[in-house]
Parts: structure tokens; C-alpha cells; sequence
């Protein structure tokens, strides 16, 4: 989104809304049409006392009606504060010197939408989602306020209010092929982050309607999971001392000239398919973070990504440092062991200067078989993990997002032992308001880098791991 900066990452997850309390009136509501122990009855409430959404003069939220497209720009609009709006004002054409005094407050301002006055109570809100580019007008110069919004409509307008960033997971959905072409990678991080799930028959619908009940738990998780993110009290962990002022964007990448050091990077799978690296060198990237392998989030099998070896030698041979990284779905700490093991077998003869990283990330989908695996966990498993990578003569580390330190789902106390890999896309790429220390900042999913031929995550690593130590 543009002139807006988010408070926490394009990785959110379902479980921060889950486990917050509750408004103080969700007890017993005061909307008479919202039962007390609803599946939606938590977000509802939210959203009416956050004046995300409103109530008729009746108290009735009216949950089974739809969601129109004035609803979500109104909703988005509470929730990024109300920013200010501002619309040209169309000009007299000069004749007279009448009209030559006349003052600017005098002069008209139009609606550049022909259903749209610039009295209603929504226009400021559907103004500002159509200068943020959230929502577009008809050809025939509408809104179209009323307007019902579609599943997939809604996962795009939220996507693009996070930057569009990409899912590492493609949606299994039956019905996958009706999704359209210009919803699709939406819909995809929408359900992979958890905010917009399937239905009944591991469908998603694309084009059904989204009901008012529908939108105030997916706006709910959004606010949650994106923007207010909940404060959790400090622990025994360094703070984030780096200096705001110093992060500046010099020839298409992020840099920090403050007291650290500053190494431009990508990291990569076989989502990038071949990759030309004399180009990335040649575009001033110094390092490069390379998938060696995954584990499967359904039958759990170990599999080596495709591009491992053309990656990482092409890379080595084009004179980038390089790391490499694991996305482990564990669920107990033998199975990060053999992980570990595993990669290890596939790193060797390699010249690895840069962490070997332990990527953990959890997978919502109904037959995934790490979706209730808990923080504790999930840290036994890091442990294990960074143990025996360091006993290899690596240097270990971990890898995670604001909302998935801050829900417990990594514990970083108990793993000050290695370096950390911040995961968190700011609009504009402004500095990250992570209150902890990282090593290095993961700060886009949709770079743009000559001899990649799809987007790339861009990274920023403030250590020199000369000094830390290699193999």
C-alpha cells in the first residue's frame, strides 16, 4: 500500500486472532441478531466496536447479508486510521474577473465515480481505496458501492494492500481451475497465511459471495495478524538497536549505512526455476540463500529441491557467498534430526560462508500434518537442529516473521545461542518495527533481480559471518 507503513508481515498467521482476548462485550453481545457462542460472534464484535463495520439503528449486524465493496473499502479505511483524503478540484474556466477572484474553497470538487457523492458516509473511505489502488472503478465511470464482493475479490484487495506477496504454497483446492488468473496468487497467500479458508469439499469458491459474518472474522485476522499486532511483553532478548534513519534504497536494493555491515541478497528454490547467476552478480547482489530441500506437509517425506546443486555451483562459480536453507515441517525433534542429517549429506564439498537455516513454517491446510503443532515444539525441533549443524562446523539459524515471534511460535529466548533471519515485508521498504535484534532482514517477497526470471525475495544481512565464524 502506498504512503502507509504495516506493522507486521506479508507471513501473518490465524493463530495470533485466535489466542487474543476477546472484546470486553463478547461475553454477552449487545447486537441482537449475533448469537453469543457463534463461530463469528469474537469478530463481529470487533469490528462493530472497532467502527470496522457498522450495525443498523436496530442493533442487528445482519451477518448472512453480503459483503459489498463499500463495506471493504469502509473496513480498511478504520483500519488504517482514516487517513486523509484529498480530490482535485475542477477548475472554472476564466472569463471574467469575477471568476479570476474566486476563492479555492469556492470552487467545485467532483466524484470521479457517477454513483458516488461526495456526501455519502462512505465516499471518503471508498475515495482513499481507489487512490491506494485497492479497488478500481467500473468502465461506465461507477463504484458500484453496493456492489457484492466475491471470495476471490476479497483475497485480491487485501493482498494488495501488503505489497502482493507471494505464497511458498500452492492451494490444493478441487476447484482450483476456476480460480482466475488475476486472483489466483492472492487467493493463494490469503489461504496459506490463513486468513480466507476453503469450504466443504476442499473447495474455495472463487466466485461465491462473501457474507458480512465472512468478512468481519477474515477483516478481523487482517487487522490482527497485519496491522495492530498485539504488544507481548519484553524478554531476555536483545533489542533492535539498528538506527531507522540509516536504511536506504540504492539501485533497487535496501542497504543500512549505519554501525554494521551491509550485504545485498536473494534467497531461492525452485520457484525461480533457472536462474542466470553471472546476471544476479552482475546486478550487485553479494549473496545468496539457497532452498536444499523440504519436507512434505501431508505424508512428510524428505525431497531435495530441484535446483539445489545447479544453484548453489552456479552461484559459488559467479563469486557470491551463499547460505543455504531447509523448509522443515517437524513435528518432533527426531524428525529434525534427520533434517538435519539429511541436509547435511547434501551440503557436503560445498563452500558454504553463510547460515544453514532451520525455515519452519506452519502449513493451515486441512491435511497438513504440522497445522497444530505448538511453539514449544516447534523450538525443541530448532534446537535440535541448530545443534547439529553447529557440531558440522556451520553456523545455525532460524527463520521467522513478527507474528510468529510474537504468538509463541518460536521461542528466540530460548535460541540466543545462533543468529536470527528476520521474515517481515514493509511498504516502501521502510525500517521493520521488529522490537528484537536479527542478523538479517528477509524484506521482500516481490523483487525484481536481472537473470531471475519471476519475483524474488530480497534480503539484507548486517553481519559479517567472517567474524562469527565458518566451517
Amino acid at each position: 500500500m502506498k504512503h502507509k507503513t504495516l506493522r507486521s508481515l506479508a507471513a501473518g498467521l490465524l493463530a495470533v486472532a485466535m489466542t487474543l482476548p476477546l472484546p470486553a462485550s463478547a461475553a454477552g453481545t449487545k447486537l441482537s441478531d449475533v448469537p453469543e457462542n457463534s463461530w463469528y460472534t469474537a469478530a463481529v464484535e470487533y469490528c462493530w466496536e472497532k467502527g470496522m463495520m457498522e450495525a443498523t439503528d436496530a442493533l442487528e449486524f445482519l451477518p448472512e447479508a453480503p459483503l459489498t465493496r463499500a463495506m471493504v473499502a469502509a473496513a480498511l479505511y478504520q483500519i488504517y486510521d482514516r487517513p486523509q483524503v484529498s480530490l482535485e478540484r475542477e477548475e472554472f474556466e476564466s472569463g471574467t474577473e469575477e471568476d479570476e477572484d474566486l476563492d479555492q474553497q469556492d470552487q467545485a470538487l467532483t466524484s470521479p465515480f457517477s454513483d458516488v457523492d461526495l456526501d455519502d458516509p462512505d465516499a471518503d473511505a471508498i475515495l482513499w481505496a481507489w487512490q491506494e489502488g485497492l479497488v478500481t472503478g467500473y468502465d461506465d465511470g461507477r463504484f458500484g458501492p453496493d456492489d457484492k464482493v466475491t471470495r476471490e475479490q476479497l483475497a485480491v484487495i487485501l493482498w494488495h494492500t501488503l505489497g502482493e506477496p507471494l505464497s511458498q504454497v500452492a492451494a490444493p483446492f478441487a476447484d482450483r481451475k476456476s480460480i482466475a488468473s488475476w486472483s489466483i496468487d492472492a487467493v493463494e497467500w490469503a489461504w496459506s497465511v490463513g486468513l480466507i479458508s476453503g469450504k466443504p469439499g476442499n473447495l474455495f469458491d472463487p466466485t461465491g459471495t462473501a457474507t458480512r459474518a465472512q468478512g468481519a472474522v477474515i477483516l478481523m485476522n487482517y487487522d490482527l495478524s497485519f496491522i495492530h499486532v498485539p504488544e507481548t511483553e519484553p524478554g531476555p532478548i536483545p533489542s533492535n538497536d539498528y538506527d531507522s534513519g540509516r536504511f536506504v534504497v540504492k539501485n533497487g536494493f535496501l542497504t543500512y549505512t549505519g554501525d554494521a555491515p551491509s550485504y545485498i541478497g536473494v534467497d531461492v528454490s525452485s520457484h525461480q526455476k533457472q536462474i542466470d547467476w553471472t546476471q544476479v552478480a552482475g546486478a550487485g547482489v553479494d549473496f545468496a540463500m539457497i532452498r536444499a530441500g523440504y519436507r512434505g506437509y501431508t505424508v512428510g517425506s524428505i525431497n531435495k529441491d530441484a535446483y539445489f546443486d545447479y544453484n548453489i555451483q552456479n552461484a559459488l562459480r559467479n563469486g557470491l557467498e551463499v547460505g543455504v536453507y531447509f523448509f522443515s515441517q517437524a513435528t518432533t525433534e527426531e524428525e529434525a534430526r534427520e533434517e538435519a542429517l539429511q541436509l547435511l549429506e547434501w551440503i557436503e564439498g560445498y563452500d558454504i560462508t553463510y547460515p544453514v537455516v532451520f525455515d519452519w513454517e506452519e502449513v493451515s491446510d486441512s491435511d497438513s500434518r504440522t497445522k497444530d503443532t505448538d511453539g514449544e515444539t516447534v523450538t525443541k525441533c530448532a534446537k535440535v537442529f541448530c545443534d547439529i549443524i553447529e557440531e558440522a562446523g556451520y553456523i545455525p539459524m532460524t527463520y521467522g516473521s513478527p507474528s510468529k515471534i510474537y504468538a509463541g511460535g518460536l521461542d528466540l529466548a530460548q535460541l540466543q545461542d545462533w543468529p536470527f533471519w528476520l521474515a517481515h515485508y514493509t511498504t516502501g521498504w521502510v525500517p521493520t518495527s521488529f522490537r528484537y535484534h536479527y542478523h538479517m532482514w528477509q524484506y521482500s517477497s516481490s523483487g525484481t533481480v536481472p537473470g531471475i526470471p519471476v519475483k524474488v525475495d530480497l534480503n539484507l544481512c548486517l553481519t559479517d559471518w567472517s567474524d562469527w565464524g565458518k566451517n
